[in-house]
């Protein structure tokens, strides 16, 4: 009886210390995750945009003279030569003021000319002793002055022979006028705009940029244009200036695309769509911002799908180097290819050479 008593002490003592113990971590499986392939910028298309065509070069005419506009020979669109008269000023105060240069360098001239006759008159007096030296070199004075008084009014005379031309607003270059700003009866100030003239030859596109994208457009070697009339043919374009500073109210910066190869398609004042890739290096891949990771805090990394030896799937870092940060996206460089699965979501819960299950990002189940 105490024997079997004992043994069954045992046996609850046993149990206790079972139902004590820890239980057993359970199995985990792989870990499902989504992922995608990167996509090489040699392939896709980064950005477009909408602007209007417009004149390599377009120069702001005005009288270097002040004056009324008594007539005008153009308006929005007239085609003109180099050399054209564009407006007319009244001549009538040029032709007074160049009236008044000749007589004032008459008036200088017969001033010079008597004043050498006293100069010769007074060598001649020095020389017998009939006068000082002092009398002669004060005659010699008034005659230098004499010439310097004849050489300013024919400078003078020849400002006014230039400002009576400059009644006459002729064109620089051959172009088309597109604005005018003045009208026949007007007075205007020397400088003032009266006309805009674009000029022949090359046209180029004026885009806004946000900011941020000017390094892209600067580093894009695949650019061109399309006109909106006709979306079927296709110019190269050239980045020619990206304005440094950034407008203040809308943040962009102006930028001008040459259109290499323009024909009498491109119009002034189109509407053209300039369309930018990046720069087709082989090493450099677009990826969602999701799928970039960090072992530590100086190296970011993504996340390939590998195959184990015995056909298992799973996780390993790769390195990239990071070249630019998109709105949802990542430009990167490093040891991936177009034809890699990278996982683009939860990134921050792996660990290497963690088991996965894939799920490709169109597929279905990864939506």
């Amino acid at each position: 009886m105490l024997q079997g008593i004992t043994r069954f002490v045992v046996l609850l003592a046993i149990a206790f210390v079972a139902s004590c113990a820890d239980p057993a971590p359970p199995v985990q499986g792989p870990r499902a995750v989504v992922v995608e392939s990167p996509q090489p910028l040699a392939h896709s298309m980064i950005d477009a945009y909408a602007g209007s065509v417009r004149a390599r070069v377009e120069a702001e005419l005005a009288f270097r003279v002040s004056g009324k506009i008594v007539s005008r020979a153009i308006d929005v669109g007239t085609q003109v030569r180099r050399g054209a008269v564009l407006a007319v000023l009244d001549p009538q105060d040029a032709r007074l003021n160049l009236a008044a240069a000749k007589a004032a360098l008459a008036a200088a001239e017969a001033d010079l000319w008597i004043a050498q006759s006293e100069q010769k008159r007074s060598v001649e007096l020095r020389a017998r002793g009939f006068i000082s030296q002092s009398a002669l070199d004060k005659q010699k004075s008034t005659a230098m002055l004499a010439r310097a008084r004849r050489d300013q009014a024919r400078a003078e005379l020849d400002l006014a022979h230039n400002q009576s031309q400059y009644t006459e607003l002729k064109a620089d270059t051959a172009g088309v006028v597109t604005a005018v700003m003045a009208e026949v009866g007007n007075v205007v100030a020397a400088g003032q705009p009266v006309a805009r003239v674009a000029a022949d030859g090359g046209r180029e596109v004026l885009i806004q940029v946000p900011e941020g994208r000017a390094p892209t457009l600067r580093a894009a070697r695949h650019i061109s244009v399309v006109l909106y009339a006709d979306e079927t043919k296709r110019y190269a374009g050239k980045i020619r200036e990206i304005s440094p500073q950034a407008d203040a109210g809308t943040r962009t910066h102006d930028v001008r695309v040459t259109i290499v190869g323009a024909d009498a398609a491109v119009q002034l004042g189109a509407t053209a769509t300039v369309h930018v890739r990046e720069s087709g290096d082989s090493d450099r891949f677009r990826v969602p911002a999701t799928a970039l990771g960090s072992r530590d805090a100086q190296q970011a990394v993504v996340w390939r799908v590998e195959t184990a030896s015995d056909g298992g799937l799973f996780a390993q870092p790769v390195p990239v180097e990071i070249r630019e940060y998109l709105n949802d996206a990542v430009i990167v460089a490093g040891e991936i290819t177009a034809s890699d699965r990278l996982i683009s979501a939860g990134v921050h819960l792996l660990e290497p050479g963690m088991a996965i299950v894939p799920v490709d990002r169109i597929a279905k189940a990864a939506l």
